[in-house]
């Protein structure tokens, strides 16, 4: 099979299995994995997109290029004012962070992206990443509506309310191409499982 962004696009628009249940040992795989384009950066780029957001800091990220590129990367999506799962998901990766320790922000980055990007500015968001000690290497994004939409929709986050996003976790690794769905409440240490574990055979 040809690897290429039409087998990323695959990957990330189909309703995977998750992670396994919360209170079970983490197996040797868990959840689907599919493979991408791995020696292809070009095809990766052109499926994700160079979209600008901004981050927490205020600071211009091209999407692919400066938050993707060449590492692992952990991707979820909330909106600040959510009084439901958002909070709980977001203590949750602060908790994989605390896991992943020194890794997290080198190898590793976690990227929580607001699906309401008109309240949640990047002010917003900062006191929200402040709320859960969010460290180094934890981006959390906004920017246009325009732009938010389209990165959201090449990550299948796209919705018209914000309360009805998926509380789905991205895991993926950008050098090989491997991509997984889990879901952001599964336990810290079966996520940080499958993070150390994506690239494994089936």
């Amino acid at each position: 099979m040809r690897r290429g962004a039409p087998l990323l696009a695959a990957a990330l628009a189909l309703a995977l299995p998750t992670a396994s249940p919360a209170g079970e040992p983490a197996p040797a795989r868990t959840g689907a994995q599919v493979s991408g384009p791995p020696a292809d950066a070009d095809a990766a780029a052109a499926y994700f997109t160079d979209t600008e957001l901004i981050d927490q800091d205020g600071r211009p990220r091209r999407f692919y290029t400066d938050l993707l590129r060449g590492r692992k990367v952990l991707i979820h999506f909330v909106f600040t004012s959510c009084k439901g799962a958002c909070p709980t998901m977001t203590a949750n990766l602060a908790r994989v962070q605390a896991l992943l320790g020194k890794r997290a922000g080198k190898e590793i980055a976690i990227l929580t992206i607001t699906v309401d990007p008109v309240n949640d500015t990047p002010k917003v968001l900062k006191q929200f990443a402040a709320k859960f000690n969010a460290g180094d290497g934890w981006r959390f994004l906004t920017g246009t509506p325009q732009n938010v939409e389209k990165v959201l929709g090449r990550l299948g986050g796209l919705t018209k309310k914000p309360e009805e996003h998926t509380s789905t976790l991205l895991i993926g690794d950008t050098k090989t191409g491997m991509w997984l769905k889990a879901t952001a409440t599964e336990r810290p240490e079966t996520i940080v499982h499958l993070v150390d574990h994506i690239n494994d055979a089936p």
